[in-house]
């Protein structure tokens, strides 16, 4: 009986450790995003026109979060 309470506490461990992965992929990519938007925020107009955007359309998305 101990192998089958050891496969499950191995089994546990891994999905511990998966959901961890998971949160520090997600916790990175809202980082990315953040600065990846506050850059876009501090572009002059006539630059974020050369790329399809507008500064409405910069807040919208910093405040959408």
């Amino acid at each position: 009986m101990g192998m089958i309470t050891d496969k499950f506490a191995f089994s546990w461990c891994k999905e511990i450790v998966i959901l961890i992965k998971f949160g520090f992929s997600y916790y990175q990519h809202w980082r990315q995003k953040k600065r990846d938007l506050r850059h876009l925020s501090e572009l002059p107009d006539y630059l974020l026109d050369d790329i399809g955007l507008d500064q409405r359309i910069v807040q919208k998305e910093k405040e959408r979060g």
